[in-house]
């Protein structure tokens, strides 16, 4: 990946990126988590059906069309609306256990393997998430 700053080595500086949103489908946070992407961008205060969310725009590759996905995770918005963040850089988002055994979502480097732990940590968030939507539609 040529040319596309890896997480890591930011020194956290740059510019806020509002530019077009992409067209087509937006993918669930779930189908990018453990993968690398190159996150292009992103939309703060996007209103979705679910109130206000923030949109964050990818490639899957360097040089393919962009694509997005929505998030109201505190820590990926933090690290997204930080003034010196640079886009574009690639990263994998992982998913980390928190205080009381909650999920949550981090950016990580790009060059970092995705271990057992993560993947164990991507089904413990999916349970919880299924959990949370059946309790949610009754």
């Amino acid at each position: 990946m040529a040319g596309v700053n890896d997480f890591a080595d930011m020194g956290l500086q740059g510019a806020y990126d509002t530019s077009n949103r992409p067209s087509g489908e937006y993918h669930s946070i779930d189908d990018v988590i453990n993968k690398v992407i190159i996150v292009t961008g992103c939309d703060n205060d996007t209103d979705t059906e679910n109130g206000k969310r923030t949109l964050v725009r990818f490639q899957w590759n360097e040089g393919e069309a962009e694509t997005a996905f929505f998030t109201g995770s505190k820590r990926l918005v933090s690290v997204l609306s930080n003034p010196k963040i640079q886009f574009p850089f690639a990263t994998i988002i992982k998913v980390i256990i928190v205080r009381g055994g909650m999920a949550s979502f981090e950016f990580r480097s790009a060059r970092e393997a995705v271990s057992q732990e993560d993947i164990q940590n991507f089904a413990m968030y999916q349970l919880q998430k299924r959990g949370y939507m059946k309790s949610r539609n009754k």
